[in-house]
This record gives structure tokens, sequence and C-alpha cells, in this order.
């Protein structure tokens, strides 16, 4: 008799991979960045005949916290940003606070206990210096104008590899709010061309990072899709005429998921590959936003211009379009609104119109009450009154 068995029989190799899949980016960037924090740490040790053991006291580790605070550099001897300093010095006091827990049984909080007051003061206090440089304090990403969106797209020749990747990267970067580094990660298999039941195309593609290759979408997405929409009014920018194209260049020889990938450097012709099976890297990627507004002009030396931008202005647009912040969020992917608060900046033009409401709302208050004086004047004498085609007739006398 033959019994079906009840449980599955996944390896544990199958269970740690799937495990490792399951991790959101954010969480392995942060480990990556914790043992990259210690290991400068220790290099600073060494250089400062450092020990930590169970022999030092919590003074002499708060001493070696706020010399830590104020002294930390690059590997290159520059200064860190004002931002990292703050991060650094949190990461690496987090560390030796738990180490001393976990190996001596030795308790103490670096971020609240009085005996690292100073070593937090000179964390502060270098913080406090480099936001007086430009290029070291922490700065938002400039959000841009529509026009300048579209002038960016257009500048790349589309008929190119490399300008028809930074054209669709340009124009879906905008209209998906896409992250900083979203592009890098970004595979084939997260884009659907949308079919109605007749299996006829829609004219639009839909965009989801928890697409599997074999389940597109499945009974309930773990996170909500964005689309492509198909551009009629100007086909030259149409983002899901530029997936089409792309997608097209993808050869036989091309087996890697990454959407985005190296150019040929021996491509001559549309009878050549166009692409290498090998992905864009994630640095190369990180200055196409950048290359774009220098391309048309921008002063990209004095103002911060990152691919982040194009999130930021796009959830910008979105706000001035008047959506409330729900229905943005829908579009960004953000978490909560209150995530939305630091893309909230009033810029010049936004500014501008505020004060011209203001302006005319004083202008209309005004009129109201020279109306209402004028009309309690005229009550004061037996008179009639025309006044925007309606006629008062006021009698001083009580009586009648």
């Amino acid at each position: 008799m033959c019994t079906s068995k009840r449980f599955g029989s996944s390896c544990f190799q199958t269970i740690d991979e799937a495990i490792i899949n399951s991790i959101p980016e954010n969480t392995k960037k942060s480990k990556k960045s914790k043992k990259s924090a210690w290991k400068q740490f220790n290099a600073f040790c060494q250089e400062k005949n450092y020990v930590l053991d169970h022999q030092r006291s919590i003074e002499e580790i708060a001493n070696i916290l706020k010399d830590w605070g104020y002294n930390m550099r690059r590997k290159n001897g520059e200064e860190y940003k004002e931002c990292v300093v703050k991060t650094l010095w949190n990461v690496v006091a987090k560390e030796i606070q738990e180490m001393y827990d976990y190996k001596y049984n030795i308790k103490f909080n670096p971020f609240s206990d009085s005996t690292f007051n100073e070593a937090r003061r000179a964390r502060d206090a270098k913080r406090k210096t480099l936001q007086s440089s430009l290029k070291k304090r922490r700065s938002s990403s400039t959000v841009l104008s529509g026009d300048e969106i579209r002038k960016m797209v257009t500048a790349w020749n589309e008929d190119t590899p490399a300008g028809l990747q930074k054209k669709f990267y340009q124009i879906s970067a905008y209209e998906l709010a896409w992250r900083g580094g979203e592009a890098a990660n970004c595979l084939l298999h997260y884009f659907k061309i949308e079919k109605n039941n007749k299996g006829e195309e829609t004219g639009r593609i839909e965009y989801n990072s928890v697409f599997s290759k074999t389940t597109q979408g499945g009974a309930k997405p773990l996170a909500n899709s964005k689309w492509l929409i198909a551009n009629k009014d100007d086909l030259n920018i149409c983002p899901v005429r530029l997936f089409k194209k792309l997608s097209s260049k993808r050869t036989t020889n091309i087996t890697t998921e990454r959407f985005f990938l190296t150019p040929n450097p021996q491509w001559q012709n549309d009878n050549s590959p166009w692409y290498k099976n090998c992905p864009v890297g994630k640095n190369e990627i990180g200055k196409w936003t950048k290359l774009a507004a220098e391309k048309i002009g921008l002063d990209v030396c004095n103002i911060n211009i990152t691919n982040h931008s194009n999130r930021a202005t796009a959830v910008s647009h979105l706000a001035k379009s008047g959506l409330d912040e729900q229905q943005i969020i829908k579009i960004t992917g953000h978490a909560s609104t209150s995530s939305l608060a630091s893309y909230m900046e009033i810029d010049t033009e936004h500014h501008e119109q505020i004060i011209k409401k203001m302006r005319l709302q004083e202008k209309k208050s005004n009129t109201v009450v020279s109306a209402t004086n004028e009309l309690q004047a005229k009550a004061s004498s037996n008179s009639t009154y025309n006044y925007n085609k309606c006629t008062f007739i006021f009698n001083s006398d009580s009586s009648k």
C-alpha cells in the first residue's frame, strides 16, 4: 500500500538558502556595516595601542570612546561625513557594551551612563564641526523639476547599448519612485507585461520585486505592485516602449537575471550583441542620475544630485499634484506616512504659490471688511444703497 508523505523533505542546505534569501537587503547591509565599523575600530585601537580586556576600567573605556568619537578617520585619512560619525560611534559603543556583558559580566550603558558623558559630547562636537563643511554635512537629495527630468531622459541616445539602458532607467526610476540602490538589484522577472482576460496586452507593465520566476504575483503579493504606463502623447519617453526595446536586446548568451547589463565593448550595430552576460556594477549605476544632470547642464558640484533624487522628485511631485499621503505611499512603497516627512520640503516654487494664496486671501478679507464698514456707515442714515447688484434700504428711525 502506497502512502503519501505528509511532511516536506527539504534538506538543510535548501532551508539555509531559503533563510538567506528571505533576509531583507537592509538587514544584510546592517550586518555588513557592523563588521566594517568594528574592523575600523580595531585598526584605531592598534594605532593608539588600546587593549580592551577585563582589566580595563569603565572610565578607561569611556576615554577610548571619547578618543574614537573625535579622531575616527577613513582609511585614506580623510574625515567621515557628519552622519557617519554618529553611526560608527553608536555601533562600536553597542558592540563594546555587549562584549563586556557577555565575556566579563561587566555591565554599563555608554548611551546613558554619566561616565560616558564626555565620550558622547566628543562625538557630538565632531559632528558639529563637520556640519560647517558643505561636503561633510548630511544633505538631502535635490528635488528636480518635471522639465529637468524630461531633459535628463531625452539626453541619452537609445540607439546605443549604454544610452538605451540609461534612458529607460531615468524614466523608470522617476515613475516607479525607485530607491537609490534599487536599480542595481533589479531583476528581469520583476517586470510582467499585463494582459486582460482575452490575453491582449493592456499597455501596462506591472513591477513587483516579490515576483518569482514561476509564480508571478501569487494569490496575495507580499508588496504593492507598481505599473509603467504607456506614454501615448510622447512615444520618445514611453517607458513601456523602452522596456520592450531593452528586453529585445537580451540575446541567448545572457543567462543572468539582473536587468541592467554591461554594454558590449565590441558593439558596432544591431547585428552585434548589445550586452555582455554581466550585470552593471552598483557603483556604476549610482552615477547615472548625476551624469544625466551634468549632461543637461545642471550644477552638480553645488547641488546634491544622486539616484535618490528620482525618488525624492517623485514624492514631491505627487504631493504637489494633490494626492493624499496614503495614496502616495502606495506608489512609493513606504511603510507609513511618517516616512514621507523628510521629503515634504517646501521648495521656492511651492513657497511662492503659498504666499500668493495668502495674499489673495488677505485681499478678499480686506474687501469684505471695507464693504461691511461701508454698509454700517450707510445704516446710520435714511438712504438707499446699491452694492453688488443688491439694493439696501436703511432707515435710522428705530420706531418704524
